[in-house]
């Protein structure tokens, strides 16, 4: 496993050189491509924010479990992507454990953990559930896609899913390499390992000045 890592190292020094010449949205036409050619007919949505927009322009069919502890995005979720998309939002966080945790906000951007240069300006108490809990009353189809995108807190959701990983087909999983150190990529791409799921493609690039800050990382059960 370590020579696994060291590979995919050596991968995200080799595209910090190719970014130079080339922009973001190479990689990121690349990731349509990939996705379009995959039969989901349901995806888990953790960390929805707004609407995973990859997700919902290529899969407008599939039925969606949203996982959102944020209450600044729920009446948009409810309204427009409810509206649009056959959904059904539960507002918790997923996490390894069961318990109430600090969700720090600033704008956009919600985090349970601080980062680099940056400053929250507030916070909301949220409820923290293991995934496999707040799914624990839905069918997952065999054909399900698994999307993470926690800012910092995605080893953890993964922790807490070890049933629904045993159904899902698809992991789509943001790594991050700058920022926040939760945990190092490679926990993530062995804990996957374990569970027989596979790199498959990176999706997209997310470039800063001091280099790639995360990855969008899609894996495949074999």
């Amino acid at each position: 496993m370590v020579t696994i890592y060291k590979l995919k190292l050596k991968t995200f020094k080799i595209i910090q050189k190719i970014f130079k010449i080339f922009n973001f949205k190479i990689f990121y036409s690349k990731d349509i491509d990939v996705l379009s050619n995959l039969k989901v007919d349901m995806i888990i949505d953790v960390g929805v924010a707004n609407g995973t927009k990859f997700l919902l322009n290529n899969f407008s069919n599939a039925k969606y479990l949203l996982i959102e502890p944020n209450i600044d995005y729920h009446k948009n979720i409810e309204t427009k992507l409810a509206k649009k998309f056959n959904t059904k939002l539960f507002k918790y966080a997923a996490g390894n454990k069961n318990e109430k945790k600090k969700l720090f906000i600033n704008g956009p951007i919600s985090s349970f953990y601080e980062r680099e240069n940056f400053k929250f300006n507030n916070f909301y108490e949220v409820e923290v559930r293991q995934l496999d809990e707040i799914l624990i009353n839905e069918k997952i189809s065999s054909n399900s896609l698994l999307k993470i995108d926690c800012e910092g807190g995605e080893l953890d959701v993964l922790l807490g899913a070890n049933n629904t990983l045993n159904k899902v087909k698809y992991v789509i999983v943001e790594l991050r390499l700058n920022k926040i150190d939760t945990y190092n990529p490679s926990e993530i791409i062995n804990y996957l390992y374990e569970k027989k799921f596979f790199w498959k493609h990176i999706l997209k690039v997310y470039y800063a000045k001091n280099g790639i800050d995360f990855l969008d990382v899609i894996f495949v059960k074999k």
